[in-house]
C-alpha cells in the first residue's frame, strides 16, 4: 500500500504479513518509507529500521515462515506509530541470547523514542513504536513560550492600567501560579522515586553489562558529583558570592550531620506527601537493593515496578506538555508584579555556564587526544553531526541515531558496548545538565538573599547531581529538579520563574555538551574493557 503526504496526514498500513523472507523484506520496506514520511532523522529511521526488522526475524525463526504478523503503521494524533502483532505464545523478540539487555534497557530506548515496546496481551505477543509528535518541537515550543510570556507580560505592563492589572494578577495569573506548583510539588516525588528504583533494579538485573559495566556507571556518577562540586565552587568565586563565611565550623558540621542522618525518613508516605527528594532517593535505593537481592522472588514485582515507572514517564510527558502554557503564564505575572527583575542578570550564569563546560570538554578531548595518539581535530570533526543534532533540538533522543553511528563506525566502539551503554549513559550520565543545574542554583541563592554555607553548598551538590540523573530526559522536566532543590535549599517559589527560563535557554547547549561528553567517556570506557578499534578512531574522515 502506498503511502501519501498530506500535510501531516499520512496514508496507514493494516496488513497480515506472512512471515516469509519475501515477505518481511516488503514489510521492512515500507517501514523505511513510512518513517521517512514521518519525518524521521536518518540515522534514527535506520535504527529504527533494522531494529524492528530484526525482532521480526526472531519471531519467524520462533514461530516458522507459516505464522502470519499484522503489521499496522498509522499517525494518530500527530503522533507516528507502528505495531506488530504476532499470535502464539509469549516471546520477546527485543531479548537475544547473545545480548539479554533485559526489560530495564528497552524502556530506556523506548523512552528515547528508538525502540518499540513489548507487551503480551491475551495470547498476543504486541511491538509498538511511538514516535515523536510530528507537529512538536518541544524545544521550540519552550523557547517561543518565553517569548510570548515576556511580550505579554511587557505589553500589560505597559498598556493596561494598573487596576485592571491588579484584578488580573489577583483572579487569573495567582491561581495558575498556585495550580501549577501543586502539580510540580505532587508529581515529582512519585517520578524522582519510581525513576530511581527503576534504575537501580535495572542495573543490578543486567547480566550483560557484569562488573565493568557496573563498575562505568558508579563512575558516571561520580564524575558527575565531581564536574558538580568543581562547577559550584568557580560559580561562585563568578558570581562574586559571600554572603555568609564559607567555614565549615561546628554548628555547620551538625547541620550537615543532621542532613545526612534525616534522609532516613520516618515512614513510607510522608516524604510523598511532603516531597521529601533526600528521603525518596533513600527509600528507592533500599527498596531497589532488596529487589535484586531477592530477584528469584521479586521478578513480579520488579516487572510491576518497570510498568509503574513508565506511568511515571507518562506523567513527565504530562507536565512536559502543561510546561509552555505555565512558563508564557508565570512569566507574564512576574514581570506585572516585578518579580522577575533578576532575569536582567541571568546573563551572568549563562556566561560561567558556558565558559566551564567549554573548558571541561576541551579538556576531556585533550585527555582522549593524548591517551589514543588522536589529534583533537580529528575527534572534534568526528563528533560535530550529533553534537549539532543535540543543540538544534535540545533533546538527547534526536541525536541519537547520529550518536549510535559516531559511536559504532567513527569511534570504533563495540556495539556490544554501545547496546547498553549508550542509552544508559544518555538517561544518567549528565555533567553539563548538573553544571547548569548548580550554577543557576547559585545564582538564585544570590538573587533572593539565601544564605549559602559550606553545608549548603555540599546539600546543594548533592541534590543536583542524584536529581538530575533521577529524573527522565524529557523536554520542560527539569523544573521537577528545581522544585525539589529550592524546597530542600530555602530558595523561595518565584526563583522558579527565573529557574524555568534559565533552563530552556540552557536546554540546547546542555543537551550538546552531555552527549559529547558521553562520547568521549565512551571511548575510554570500551578502550578498558578491550571493545575500542583504535584503527577506526584514529581514522582522518
Amino acid at each position: 500500500m502506498k503511502l501519501l503526504n498530506r500535510g501531516t496526514e499520512i496514508e496507514p498500513i493494516n496488513e497480515m504479513v506472512p512471515l516469509t523472507p519475501e515477505k518481511i523484506d516488503e514489510l521492512s520496506e515500507k517501514i523505511g518509507v513510512f518513517l521517512q514520511s514521518v519525518k524521521l532523522e536518518r540515522a534514527n529511521r535506520i535504527r529504527v529500521r533494522f531494529s524492528l526488522e530484526e525482532a521480526i526475524l526472531r519471531w519467524k525463526d520462533h514461530f516458522g515462515e507459516e505464522s502470519i504478523l499484522h503489521a499496522e503503521l498509522y499517525v494518530r494524533l500527530g503522533r507516528p506509530t507502528i505495531t506488530l502483532t504476532m499470535p502464539g505464545e509469549q516471546y520477546n523478540p527485543l531479548v537475544s541470547s547473545e545480548n539479554d539487555l533485559g526489560d530495564w534497557a528497552e524502556n530506556l530506548y523506548s523512552g528515547l523514542s528508538m525502540s518499540p515496546v513489548y507487551n503480551y496481551r491475551k495470547g498476543f505477543n504486541v511491538l509498538q513504536l511511538r514516535l515523536q509528535n510530528l507537529n512538536r518541537n518541544p524545544a521550540m515550543e519552550l523557547m517561543s513560550s518565553v517569548l510570548i510570556g515576556t511580550i505579554l507580560g511587557l505589553a500589560g505592563r505597559y498598556l493596561l492600567p494598573q487596576s485592571m492589572r491588579a484584578v488580573v494578577l489577583s483572579t487569573v495569573l495567582d491561581p495558575i501560579e498556585s495550580v501549577f506548583l501543586r502539580i510540580l510539588n505532587a508529581t515529582s516525588g512519585p517520578v524522582i522515586f519510581l525513576s530511581v528504583m527503576t534504575a537501580i533494579c535495572g542495573i543490578g538485573m543486567l547480566p550483560s553489562i557484569g562488573k565493568s559495566g557496573k563498575e562505568m556507571v558508579t563512575r558516571f556518577l561520580i564524575e558527575t558529583v565531581l564536574f558538580t562540586a568543581a562547577a559550584a565552587a568557580v560559580s561562585y568565586i563568578l558570581l562574586g558570592m559571600s554572603l555568609s563565611p564559607m567555614v565549615l565550623d561546628k554548628t555547620q558540621f551538625a547541620s550537615l550531620l543532621d542532613f545526612v542522618l534525616r534522609v532516613i525518613p520516618n515512614d513510607f508516605l510522608t516524604p510523598f506527601i511532603e516531597g521529601d527528594s533526600p528521603q525518596l532517593i533513600t527509600m528507592a535505593i533500599i527498596i531497589g537493593d532488596a529487589l535484586i537481592t531477592n530477584s528469584a522472588q521479586t521478578a513480579g514485582l520488579r516487572t510491576m515496578v518497570e510498568q509503574a515507572d513508565s506511568i511515571g514517564l507518562t506523567i513527565a510527558g504530562g507536565v512536559s506538555n502543561l510546561t509552555p502554557f505555565f512558563v508564557s503564564t508565570l512569566l507574564i505575572l512576574g514581570i506585572w508584579n516585578g518579580s522577575v527583575r533578576i532575569l536582567i542578570g541571568l546573563w551572568r550564569p549563562i556566561l560561567i555556564y558556558l565558559v566551564i563546560s567549554i573548558a571541561v570538554l576541551f579538556a576531556r578531548l585533550y585527555s582522549v587526544s593524548r591517551q589514543f595518539d588522536v589529534p583533537i581535530r580529528v575527534l572534534v570533526s568526528k563528533m560535530k553531526d550529533s553534537f549539532r543534532a543535540a543543540f538544534v533540538n535540545a533533546s538527547v533522543d534526536a541525536a541519537f541515531g547520529d550518536n549510535q553511528i559516531l559511536c559504532e563506525k567513527r569511534f570504533g566502539i563495540s556495539k556490544k558496548l554501545t547496546d547498553y551503554a549508550l542509552p544508559l549513559g544518555m538517561v544518567i550520565y549528565m555533567p553539563s545538565g548538573c553544571i547548569a543545574c548548580v550554577i543557576i542554583t547559585l545564582y538564585a541563592a544570590g538573587a533572593y538573599g539565601v544564605s549559602v554555607s559550606p553545608v549548603w553548598m555540599i546539600i546543594a551538590v548533592v541534590l543536583t547531581a542524584a536529581l538530575i540523573a533521577a529524573t527522565p530526559p524529557v523536554a520542560g522536566i527539569g523544573l521537577l529538579t528545581y522544585t525539589a532543590i529550592f524546597a530542600q535549599l530555602g530558595i523561595p517559589r518565584q526563583a522558579l520563574t527565573m529557574a524555568m527560563v534559565a533552563d530552556i535557554t540552557l536546554g540546547f547547549a546542555v543537551s550538546a555538551f552531555n552527549l559529547a561528553m558521553l562520547q568521549l567517556e565512551l571511548v575510554k570506557e570500551s578502550a578498558k574493557v578491550d571493545l575500542l578499534n583504535q584503527n577506526v578512531l584514529r581514522k582522518t574522515d
